[in-house]
């Protein structure tokens, strides 16, 4: 018989074809597809932020970045075969961030109107392959986009003096027009209905729907953040915590791969401590201390405070007192002890492994590769990523007179002390002035000098502990650069007390031992106004300003000041590198007197650049 004419030939199904082909074939054109990624990066997908895609199982959401979905949309409705190879690769290998938003009216009627509805919708095999989750229940900051364009961390309020319109029109568009919201259980009559305890009770109530799902992933192979932002100050915040966290401690203990929980955007150290026993049970960390080793019969017992004195300060340098790479900021603006640290060439600094395991986690990766800002630090929050330096909390300093001064003595006299009069990020930031980055470059706001002390000043008398000011070794003292009707005058409240302050530290401290560097920081991206030429006039208002900062050191020098180092640029910036180098010479001189010539001899050179300092600069 003969064959069939090829009209009358059955034609095979794209599905078929493409069954029919390799699987590792078949997985490079789920790949150009952006159906799994190419690299270890995770295309990042939001469950929440448009229309269902997908009518079988109604399990996704459109993306609002690439790849589109649209380009893999039909894979997944093809055939079962390919849906379960599609889907298994798809929510195995990429993030999808989960935001609780305000329930429809009609939620009640239709299922699909619940705020988490999308992950009640997954099938399954889909959430059994699930690697990498974010439940958003309530933020106070933008979280999961920490970063911006023009690389501004939005957890870190480093667009503080921009203003919250600012983030909203940075932001607009990508979280489905919802931006920073209230903390949880504030009252809020716009949005709560003046009835916050009752919205969080609405957010706990689909939350704890939700969280049994997670019981359904693979054990061992979710990494699952958890961000609710609520207010530690509300009388009920800790039963709304504990009653958040019931269901991860519901969990098989180590069933996620790794679990990061946020509980509040500043620190509470009672939700902290909540987190991170949530967190430890999830993971299957260790919370019981290990049985102790046993120790060898003896008349009398020995413990930390039998040791000599010499014993103990070597143990406590061992701690969190002493900075990895021994430097501690202290600004206006955060008003807080930091460490700033930069990744550096691994062939420039021996302690590159180790230091920079404690750098800002939050800074550490791109925004495409972040989980987001789970910063102990910053945040009350917990996560196993974060190893980010903290200051040493009360316990050595509580548990008797004698450890809290062998502490305090560890603490000031092992790190260097950098005081930023305004913010250490980026330090060339001015009060006001930042708002204009957009304005003509002659434009300049006259506004005087803000405040009535320097920051040096409220370092030193109000956080540093009068019975510790003999400890400091090294001092740095950080100014942005100030326009010449910005900077303090003479007679300013702010210069006047800078004067006083100098006055009354002279017999606090111990000068033979202590170093005094004066910095004020160069423009290297700031407003348009920054560029501008100053005339001469100009010019010599800030060179006033800096000899009226320098004109109370000479009395501690006088006194025995071990070191004096300025570093200050030169107003005029047509002759900024010459006019610098005659700058630091003078007014060094103008400081020690004679002694100056022997800040360098003997091999003697000056004390390395700051790490912050390095970072904008180096």
């Amino acid at each position: 018989m003969a064959p069939p004419p090829d009209a009358a030939r059955p034609v095979p199904s794209p599905s078929s074809l493409l069954l029919g082909l390799p699987s590792h074939t078949r997985h490079r054109i789920y790949r150009h597809l952006g159906l799994t990624p190419w690299d270890s990066t995770p295309h990042r997908f939001f469950l929440h932020a448009g229309r269902l895609r997908l009518r079988r199982g109604r399990d996704f959401y459109e993306s609002r970045f690439v790849p589109d979905p649209d380009s893999f949309h039909g894979l997944l409705l093809s055939c079962r075969t390919i849906h379960a190879e599609a889907s298994a690769l798809l929510y195995s290998t990429n993030q999808f961030i989960l935001d609780y938003h305000r329930p429809h009216a009609d939620y009640a009627y239709d299922t699909s109107l619940r705020p988490l509805h999308t992950l009640h919708a997954l099938t399954a095999p889909s959430l059994r392959c699930l690697s990498n989750l974010k439940i958003v229940l309530n933020q106070a900051s933008c979280h999961h986009l920490t970063r911006v364009d023009d690389g501004t961390v939005c957890c870190l309020e480093e667009s503080k003096y921009w203003g919250i319109d600012w983030c909203e029109e940075k932001h607009q568009g990508r979280l489905g027009g919802r931006m920073h919201q209230l903390p949880l259980l504030t009252l809020d009559p716009q949005r709560y209905e003046s009835d916050p305890l009752g919205m969080a009770y609405a957010v706990l109530t689909e939350w704890q729907s939700t969280a049994r799902l997670l019981s359904k992933v693979a054990p061992g192979h979710l990494t699952f953040s958890l961000v609710c932002d609520i207010d530690p100050q509300h009388p009920q915040a800790l039963e709304i915590a504990n009653a958040i966290l019931t269901p991860i401690h519901q969990l098989p203990p180590s069933h996620l791969r790794e679990c990061h929980i946020r509980l509040a955007k500043h620190k509470d150290r009672q939700l902290e401590q909540l987190a991170r026993d949530a967190v430890s049970h999830a993971c299957g960390i260790p919370t019981q201390p290990l049985q102790p080793l046993p120790t060898l019969t003896t008349t009398t017992s020995t413990t930390l405070l039998t040791l000599p004195r010499e014993l103990r300060l070597r143990i406590l340098e061992h701690t969190d007192l002493v900075t990895p790479r021994r430097q501690v900021l202290w600004s206006r603006q955060d008003r807080a002890y930091a460490i700033y640290h930069f990744r550096t060439d691994p062939d420039d600094s021996p302690d590159y492994g180790y230091c920079n395991q404690f750098s800002e986690c939050c800074r550490n990766s791109s925004s495409y590769n972040s989980i987001g800002c789970f910063c102990r630090r910053r945040h009350t929050a917990f996560s196993s990523t974060c190893k980010c330096w903290i200051p040493p909390g009360a316990d050595p300093f509580l548990i008797c007179r004698t450890l809290y001064h062998d502490a305090q003595l560890v603490f000031f006299s092992c790190n260097r002390f950098i005081v930023h009069d305004y913010k250490p990020s980026p330090p060339w930031v001015v009060p006001l002035l930042e708002r204009h980055r957009d304005y003509a470059p002659d434009y300049i706001p006259d506004y005087p000098y803000p405040h009535d002390r320097l920051a040096a000043s409220e370092f030193l008398r109000d956080i540093v502990p009068a019975h510790s000011l003999p400890h400091l070794r090294f001092l740095e003292l950080v100014f942005p650069p100030y326009r010449a009707s910005t900077w303090p005058g003479t007679h300013h409240p702010a210069m006047q007390d800078w004067a006083s302050t100098v006055s009354w530290l002279r017999d606090k401290v111990n000068l033979p031992g202590l170093t005094i560097r004066l910095v004020v920081a160069e423009v290297d991206d700031g407003p348009a106004s920054y560029y501008r030429t100053i005339t001469t006039e100009e010019g010599a208002t800030v060179m006033g300003a800096y000899m009226d900062l320098a004109w109370p050191l000479r009395g501690l020098a006088d006194a025995g000041l071990a070191r004096f180092y300025a570093d200050l640029p030169y107003p005029h910036r047509e002759w900024a590198w010459p006019g610098k180098e005659r700058l630091k010479k003078r007014v060094e001189e103008y400081v020690m007197g004679e002694r100056y010539g022997r800040l360098y001899t003997n091999g003697r050179e000056e004390p390395v650049e700051s790490d912050w300092c390095q970072r904008f600069y180096g």
